[in-house]
């Protein structure tokens, strides 16, 4: 069974004022991303790259939403980037013994991206291109065995390296953070279930309902893999769960009200993948995804108003989730 649910779009969030721009080139702190730097427009390169390249070390693309930046003139009238994307990006292979050790890797299975490049041409006329650190990904989802830590780290280090081999970045740029990660960065729900006669029928009437739940409330799905499905067909064992699957999440009025206004680097964050688990044998739908305090804090905003404002939204994920019967983890 494969289901095909995408749809272009954006980030899980809602919108307001211009944010306050994080800290960005600090010496101190934990290292919330290094970005990857060339001269110039360098979107053709970067997008050839994605859909060509990345394949030859076991990654491929779940999504690319590509040039945001006009979904947002054509919505809002506003154009304050030159350009952004997102590449939802996942290596099946390297990623399923995590999964099976720890089923939270969902939250970045797939992980995002970025690509973009600011209209101020006179003092950063560059391309910026990268995602999370690996040890950010990791703590967001509270992995602490050093053995699935450095297996996660080395597969996203392969990236990082034929990123540099085949584009050929001239600077980087590093995001800190001094403000430590929430204590616990993953929103988790759980719905109990009566036995369904067909496991894939109950999925696709469940993700169907899931939609248009989302959907009355201004989100969008950006994109969607059955990494049951993916496995099954692939021979490779997954029966550690009945179901697997990951929906991407998003807001286009928040992601423009950021990405567009001044923190472009926000993007790192989107979409939000959103995982959903049914264990082996349990009537448990089980879901979760990086909470918003993990923007917050790793890209230190300072301003008030917005960040209530987005803890709203947040909020307001966790209540679209109960209207569909769950209830909060413990």
């Amino acid at each position: 069974m494969k289901i095909t649910h995408l749809l272009t779009g954006l980030v899980l969030t809602v919108g307001l004022l211009h944010a306050t721009a994080p800290v960005e080139n600090k010496t101190e702190g934990a290292l919330t991303a290094k970005l990857f730097g060339s001269e110039g427009n360098q979107d053709t390169a970067i997008d050839a790259f994605m859909k060509k390249k990345i394949e030859k070390i076991g990654f491929s693309i779940v999504k690319a939403n590509t040039h945001i930046e006009n979904f947002y003139y054509e919505k809002y009238k506003e154009r304050n980037v030159e350009m952004i994307s997102f590449y939802d990006i996942t290596n099946l292979n390297e990623i399923r013994p995590l999964l099976l050790h720890n089923p939270d890797f969902g939250a970045y299975t797939p992980f995002n991206f970025l690509v973009y490049k600011t209209l101020d041409k006179k003092n950063d006329d560059n391309t910026w291109y990268g995602h999370l650190a690996p040890d950010t990904m990791l703590d967001i989802i509270g992995e602490k065995d050093p053995k699935a830590r450095a297996s996660f780290t080395t597969m996203i280090n392969k990236l990082d390296d034929l990123v540099v081999k085949e584009l050929k970045p001239t600077k980087t740029k590093e995001i800190r953070h001094t403000k430590p990660l929430p204590e616990k960065g993953l929103n988790k729900l759980v719905m109990k279930f009566e036995t369904p006669d067909d496991m894939e029928e109950f999925v696709e009437n469940f993700v169907m309902k899931h939609d248009e739940y989302f959907t009355k409330h201004d989100f969008i799905i950006a994109g969607f893999i059955d990494l049951k499905f993916e496995y099954s067909d692939r021979d490779l064992d997954f029966d550690k769960y009945d179901a697997y699957w990951v929906s991407l999440l998003c807001h286009f009025k928040f992601s423009n009200s950021i990405f567009n206004h001044g923190v472009p680097q926000a993007g790192l964050f989107a979409p939000c993948s959103v995982y959903f688990y049914v264990p082996k044998g349990k009537n448990e739908l089980h879901v979760g995804y990086a909470s918003v305090d993990n923007w917050i804090n790793a890209l230190e905003f300072k301003d008030e108003e917005r960040i209530k404002y987005m803890r709203a939204i947040d909020a307001e994920v966790v209540q679209t989730f109960e209207e569909l019967g769950f209830k909060k983890e413990n």
